[in-house]
C-alpha cells in the first residue's frame, strides 16, 4: 500500500496526500507550511477532544468515586490518538529535512513523555516536572520544523511536497 501518490505533472512527480493520511502516515514529507496548518489543526481538535473526554472522565469520576489515579490512566489513554497525531506531524517535517537517527529518538522521547504527562496525577511534582521537560524539549523540534528548508527535491521518504504547489525546486 503506498501512503504518498506520485503523480506526474508539467513540473516532474509531486506528492498528494489526504488529509487523513497526513495527519496519521509515518511516512511522506510535509513542507513548513503544512507543519505549522496540521499543528495549529490538531492544537484545535486537542482542545475540544480534551474538553470532551474531560467532561465525560468527570462526571465517571463523581459517579462512580474512582480513585484519581485511574480517572488519570484513562485520560492518557485517550490521549494516546493525539500524541500520536503529533508524533506523525513532526516526524513527517523532519523527513522532510532527512532529519533521522538521533531526531527520531528525540522525538520518541518527547512523545513517550507528552503522554505520560497526561497520565501522572493532576498537581503533582511528577506533572509539574514532566511538562518542564516537555516544554523544553519541544523547543528545539519547534526551531528545527518551522525555520529550517526542506530538502529539494526528492529523498528517501518521498518526492518534495512543495512540487505540488508547481514551485520551483531550486527555491
Amino acid at each position: 500500500m503506498e501512503i504518498h501518490k506520485v503523480t506526474e505533472g508539467s513540473h516532474g512527480k509531486y506528492w498528494k496526500m489526504s488529509l487523513l493520511e497526513q495527519l496519521t502516515s509515518l511516512d511522506g514529507r510535509i513542507n513548513r507550511l503544512r507543519y505549522f496548518v496540521l499543528h495549529f489543526v490538531t492544537l484545535i481538535i486537542t482542545i475540544i477532544y480534551g474538553a470532551i473526554i474531560g467532561l465525560f472522565l468527570g462526571f465517571l469520576w463523581a459517579i462512580t468515586g474512582a480513585p484519581e489515579v485511574i480517572v488519570d490512566i484513562i485520560l492518557g489513554l485517550f490521549m494516546i490518538p493525539l500524541v500520536y497525531i503529533v508524533y506523525a506531524i513532526f516526524l513527517k517535517r523532519l523527513q522532510d529535512m532527512s532529519r533521522d537517527g538521533p531526531w527520531v529518538t528525540y522525538l520518541q522521547v518527547y512523545s513517550v513523555l507528552s503522554l505520560l504527562y497526561f497520565m501522572v496525577p493532576y498537581g503533582s511534582s511528577i506533572e509539574s516536572t514532566i511538562d518542564l521537560v516537555t516544554i523544553i524539549m519541544s523547543i528545539p523540534l519547534g526551531i528545527v520544523c518551522l525555520f529550517f528548508k526542506g530538502d529539494h527535491g526528492p529523498n528517501r521518504y518521498g518526492p518534495d511536497p512543495l512540487r505540488e504547489f508547481g514551485a520551483d525546486p531550486i527555491m
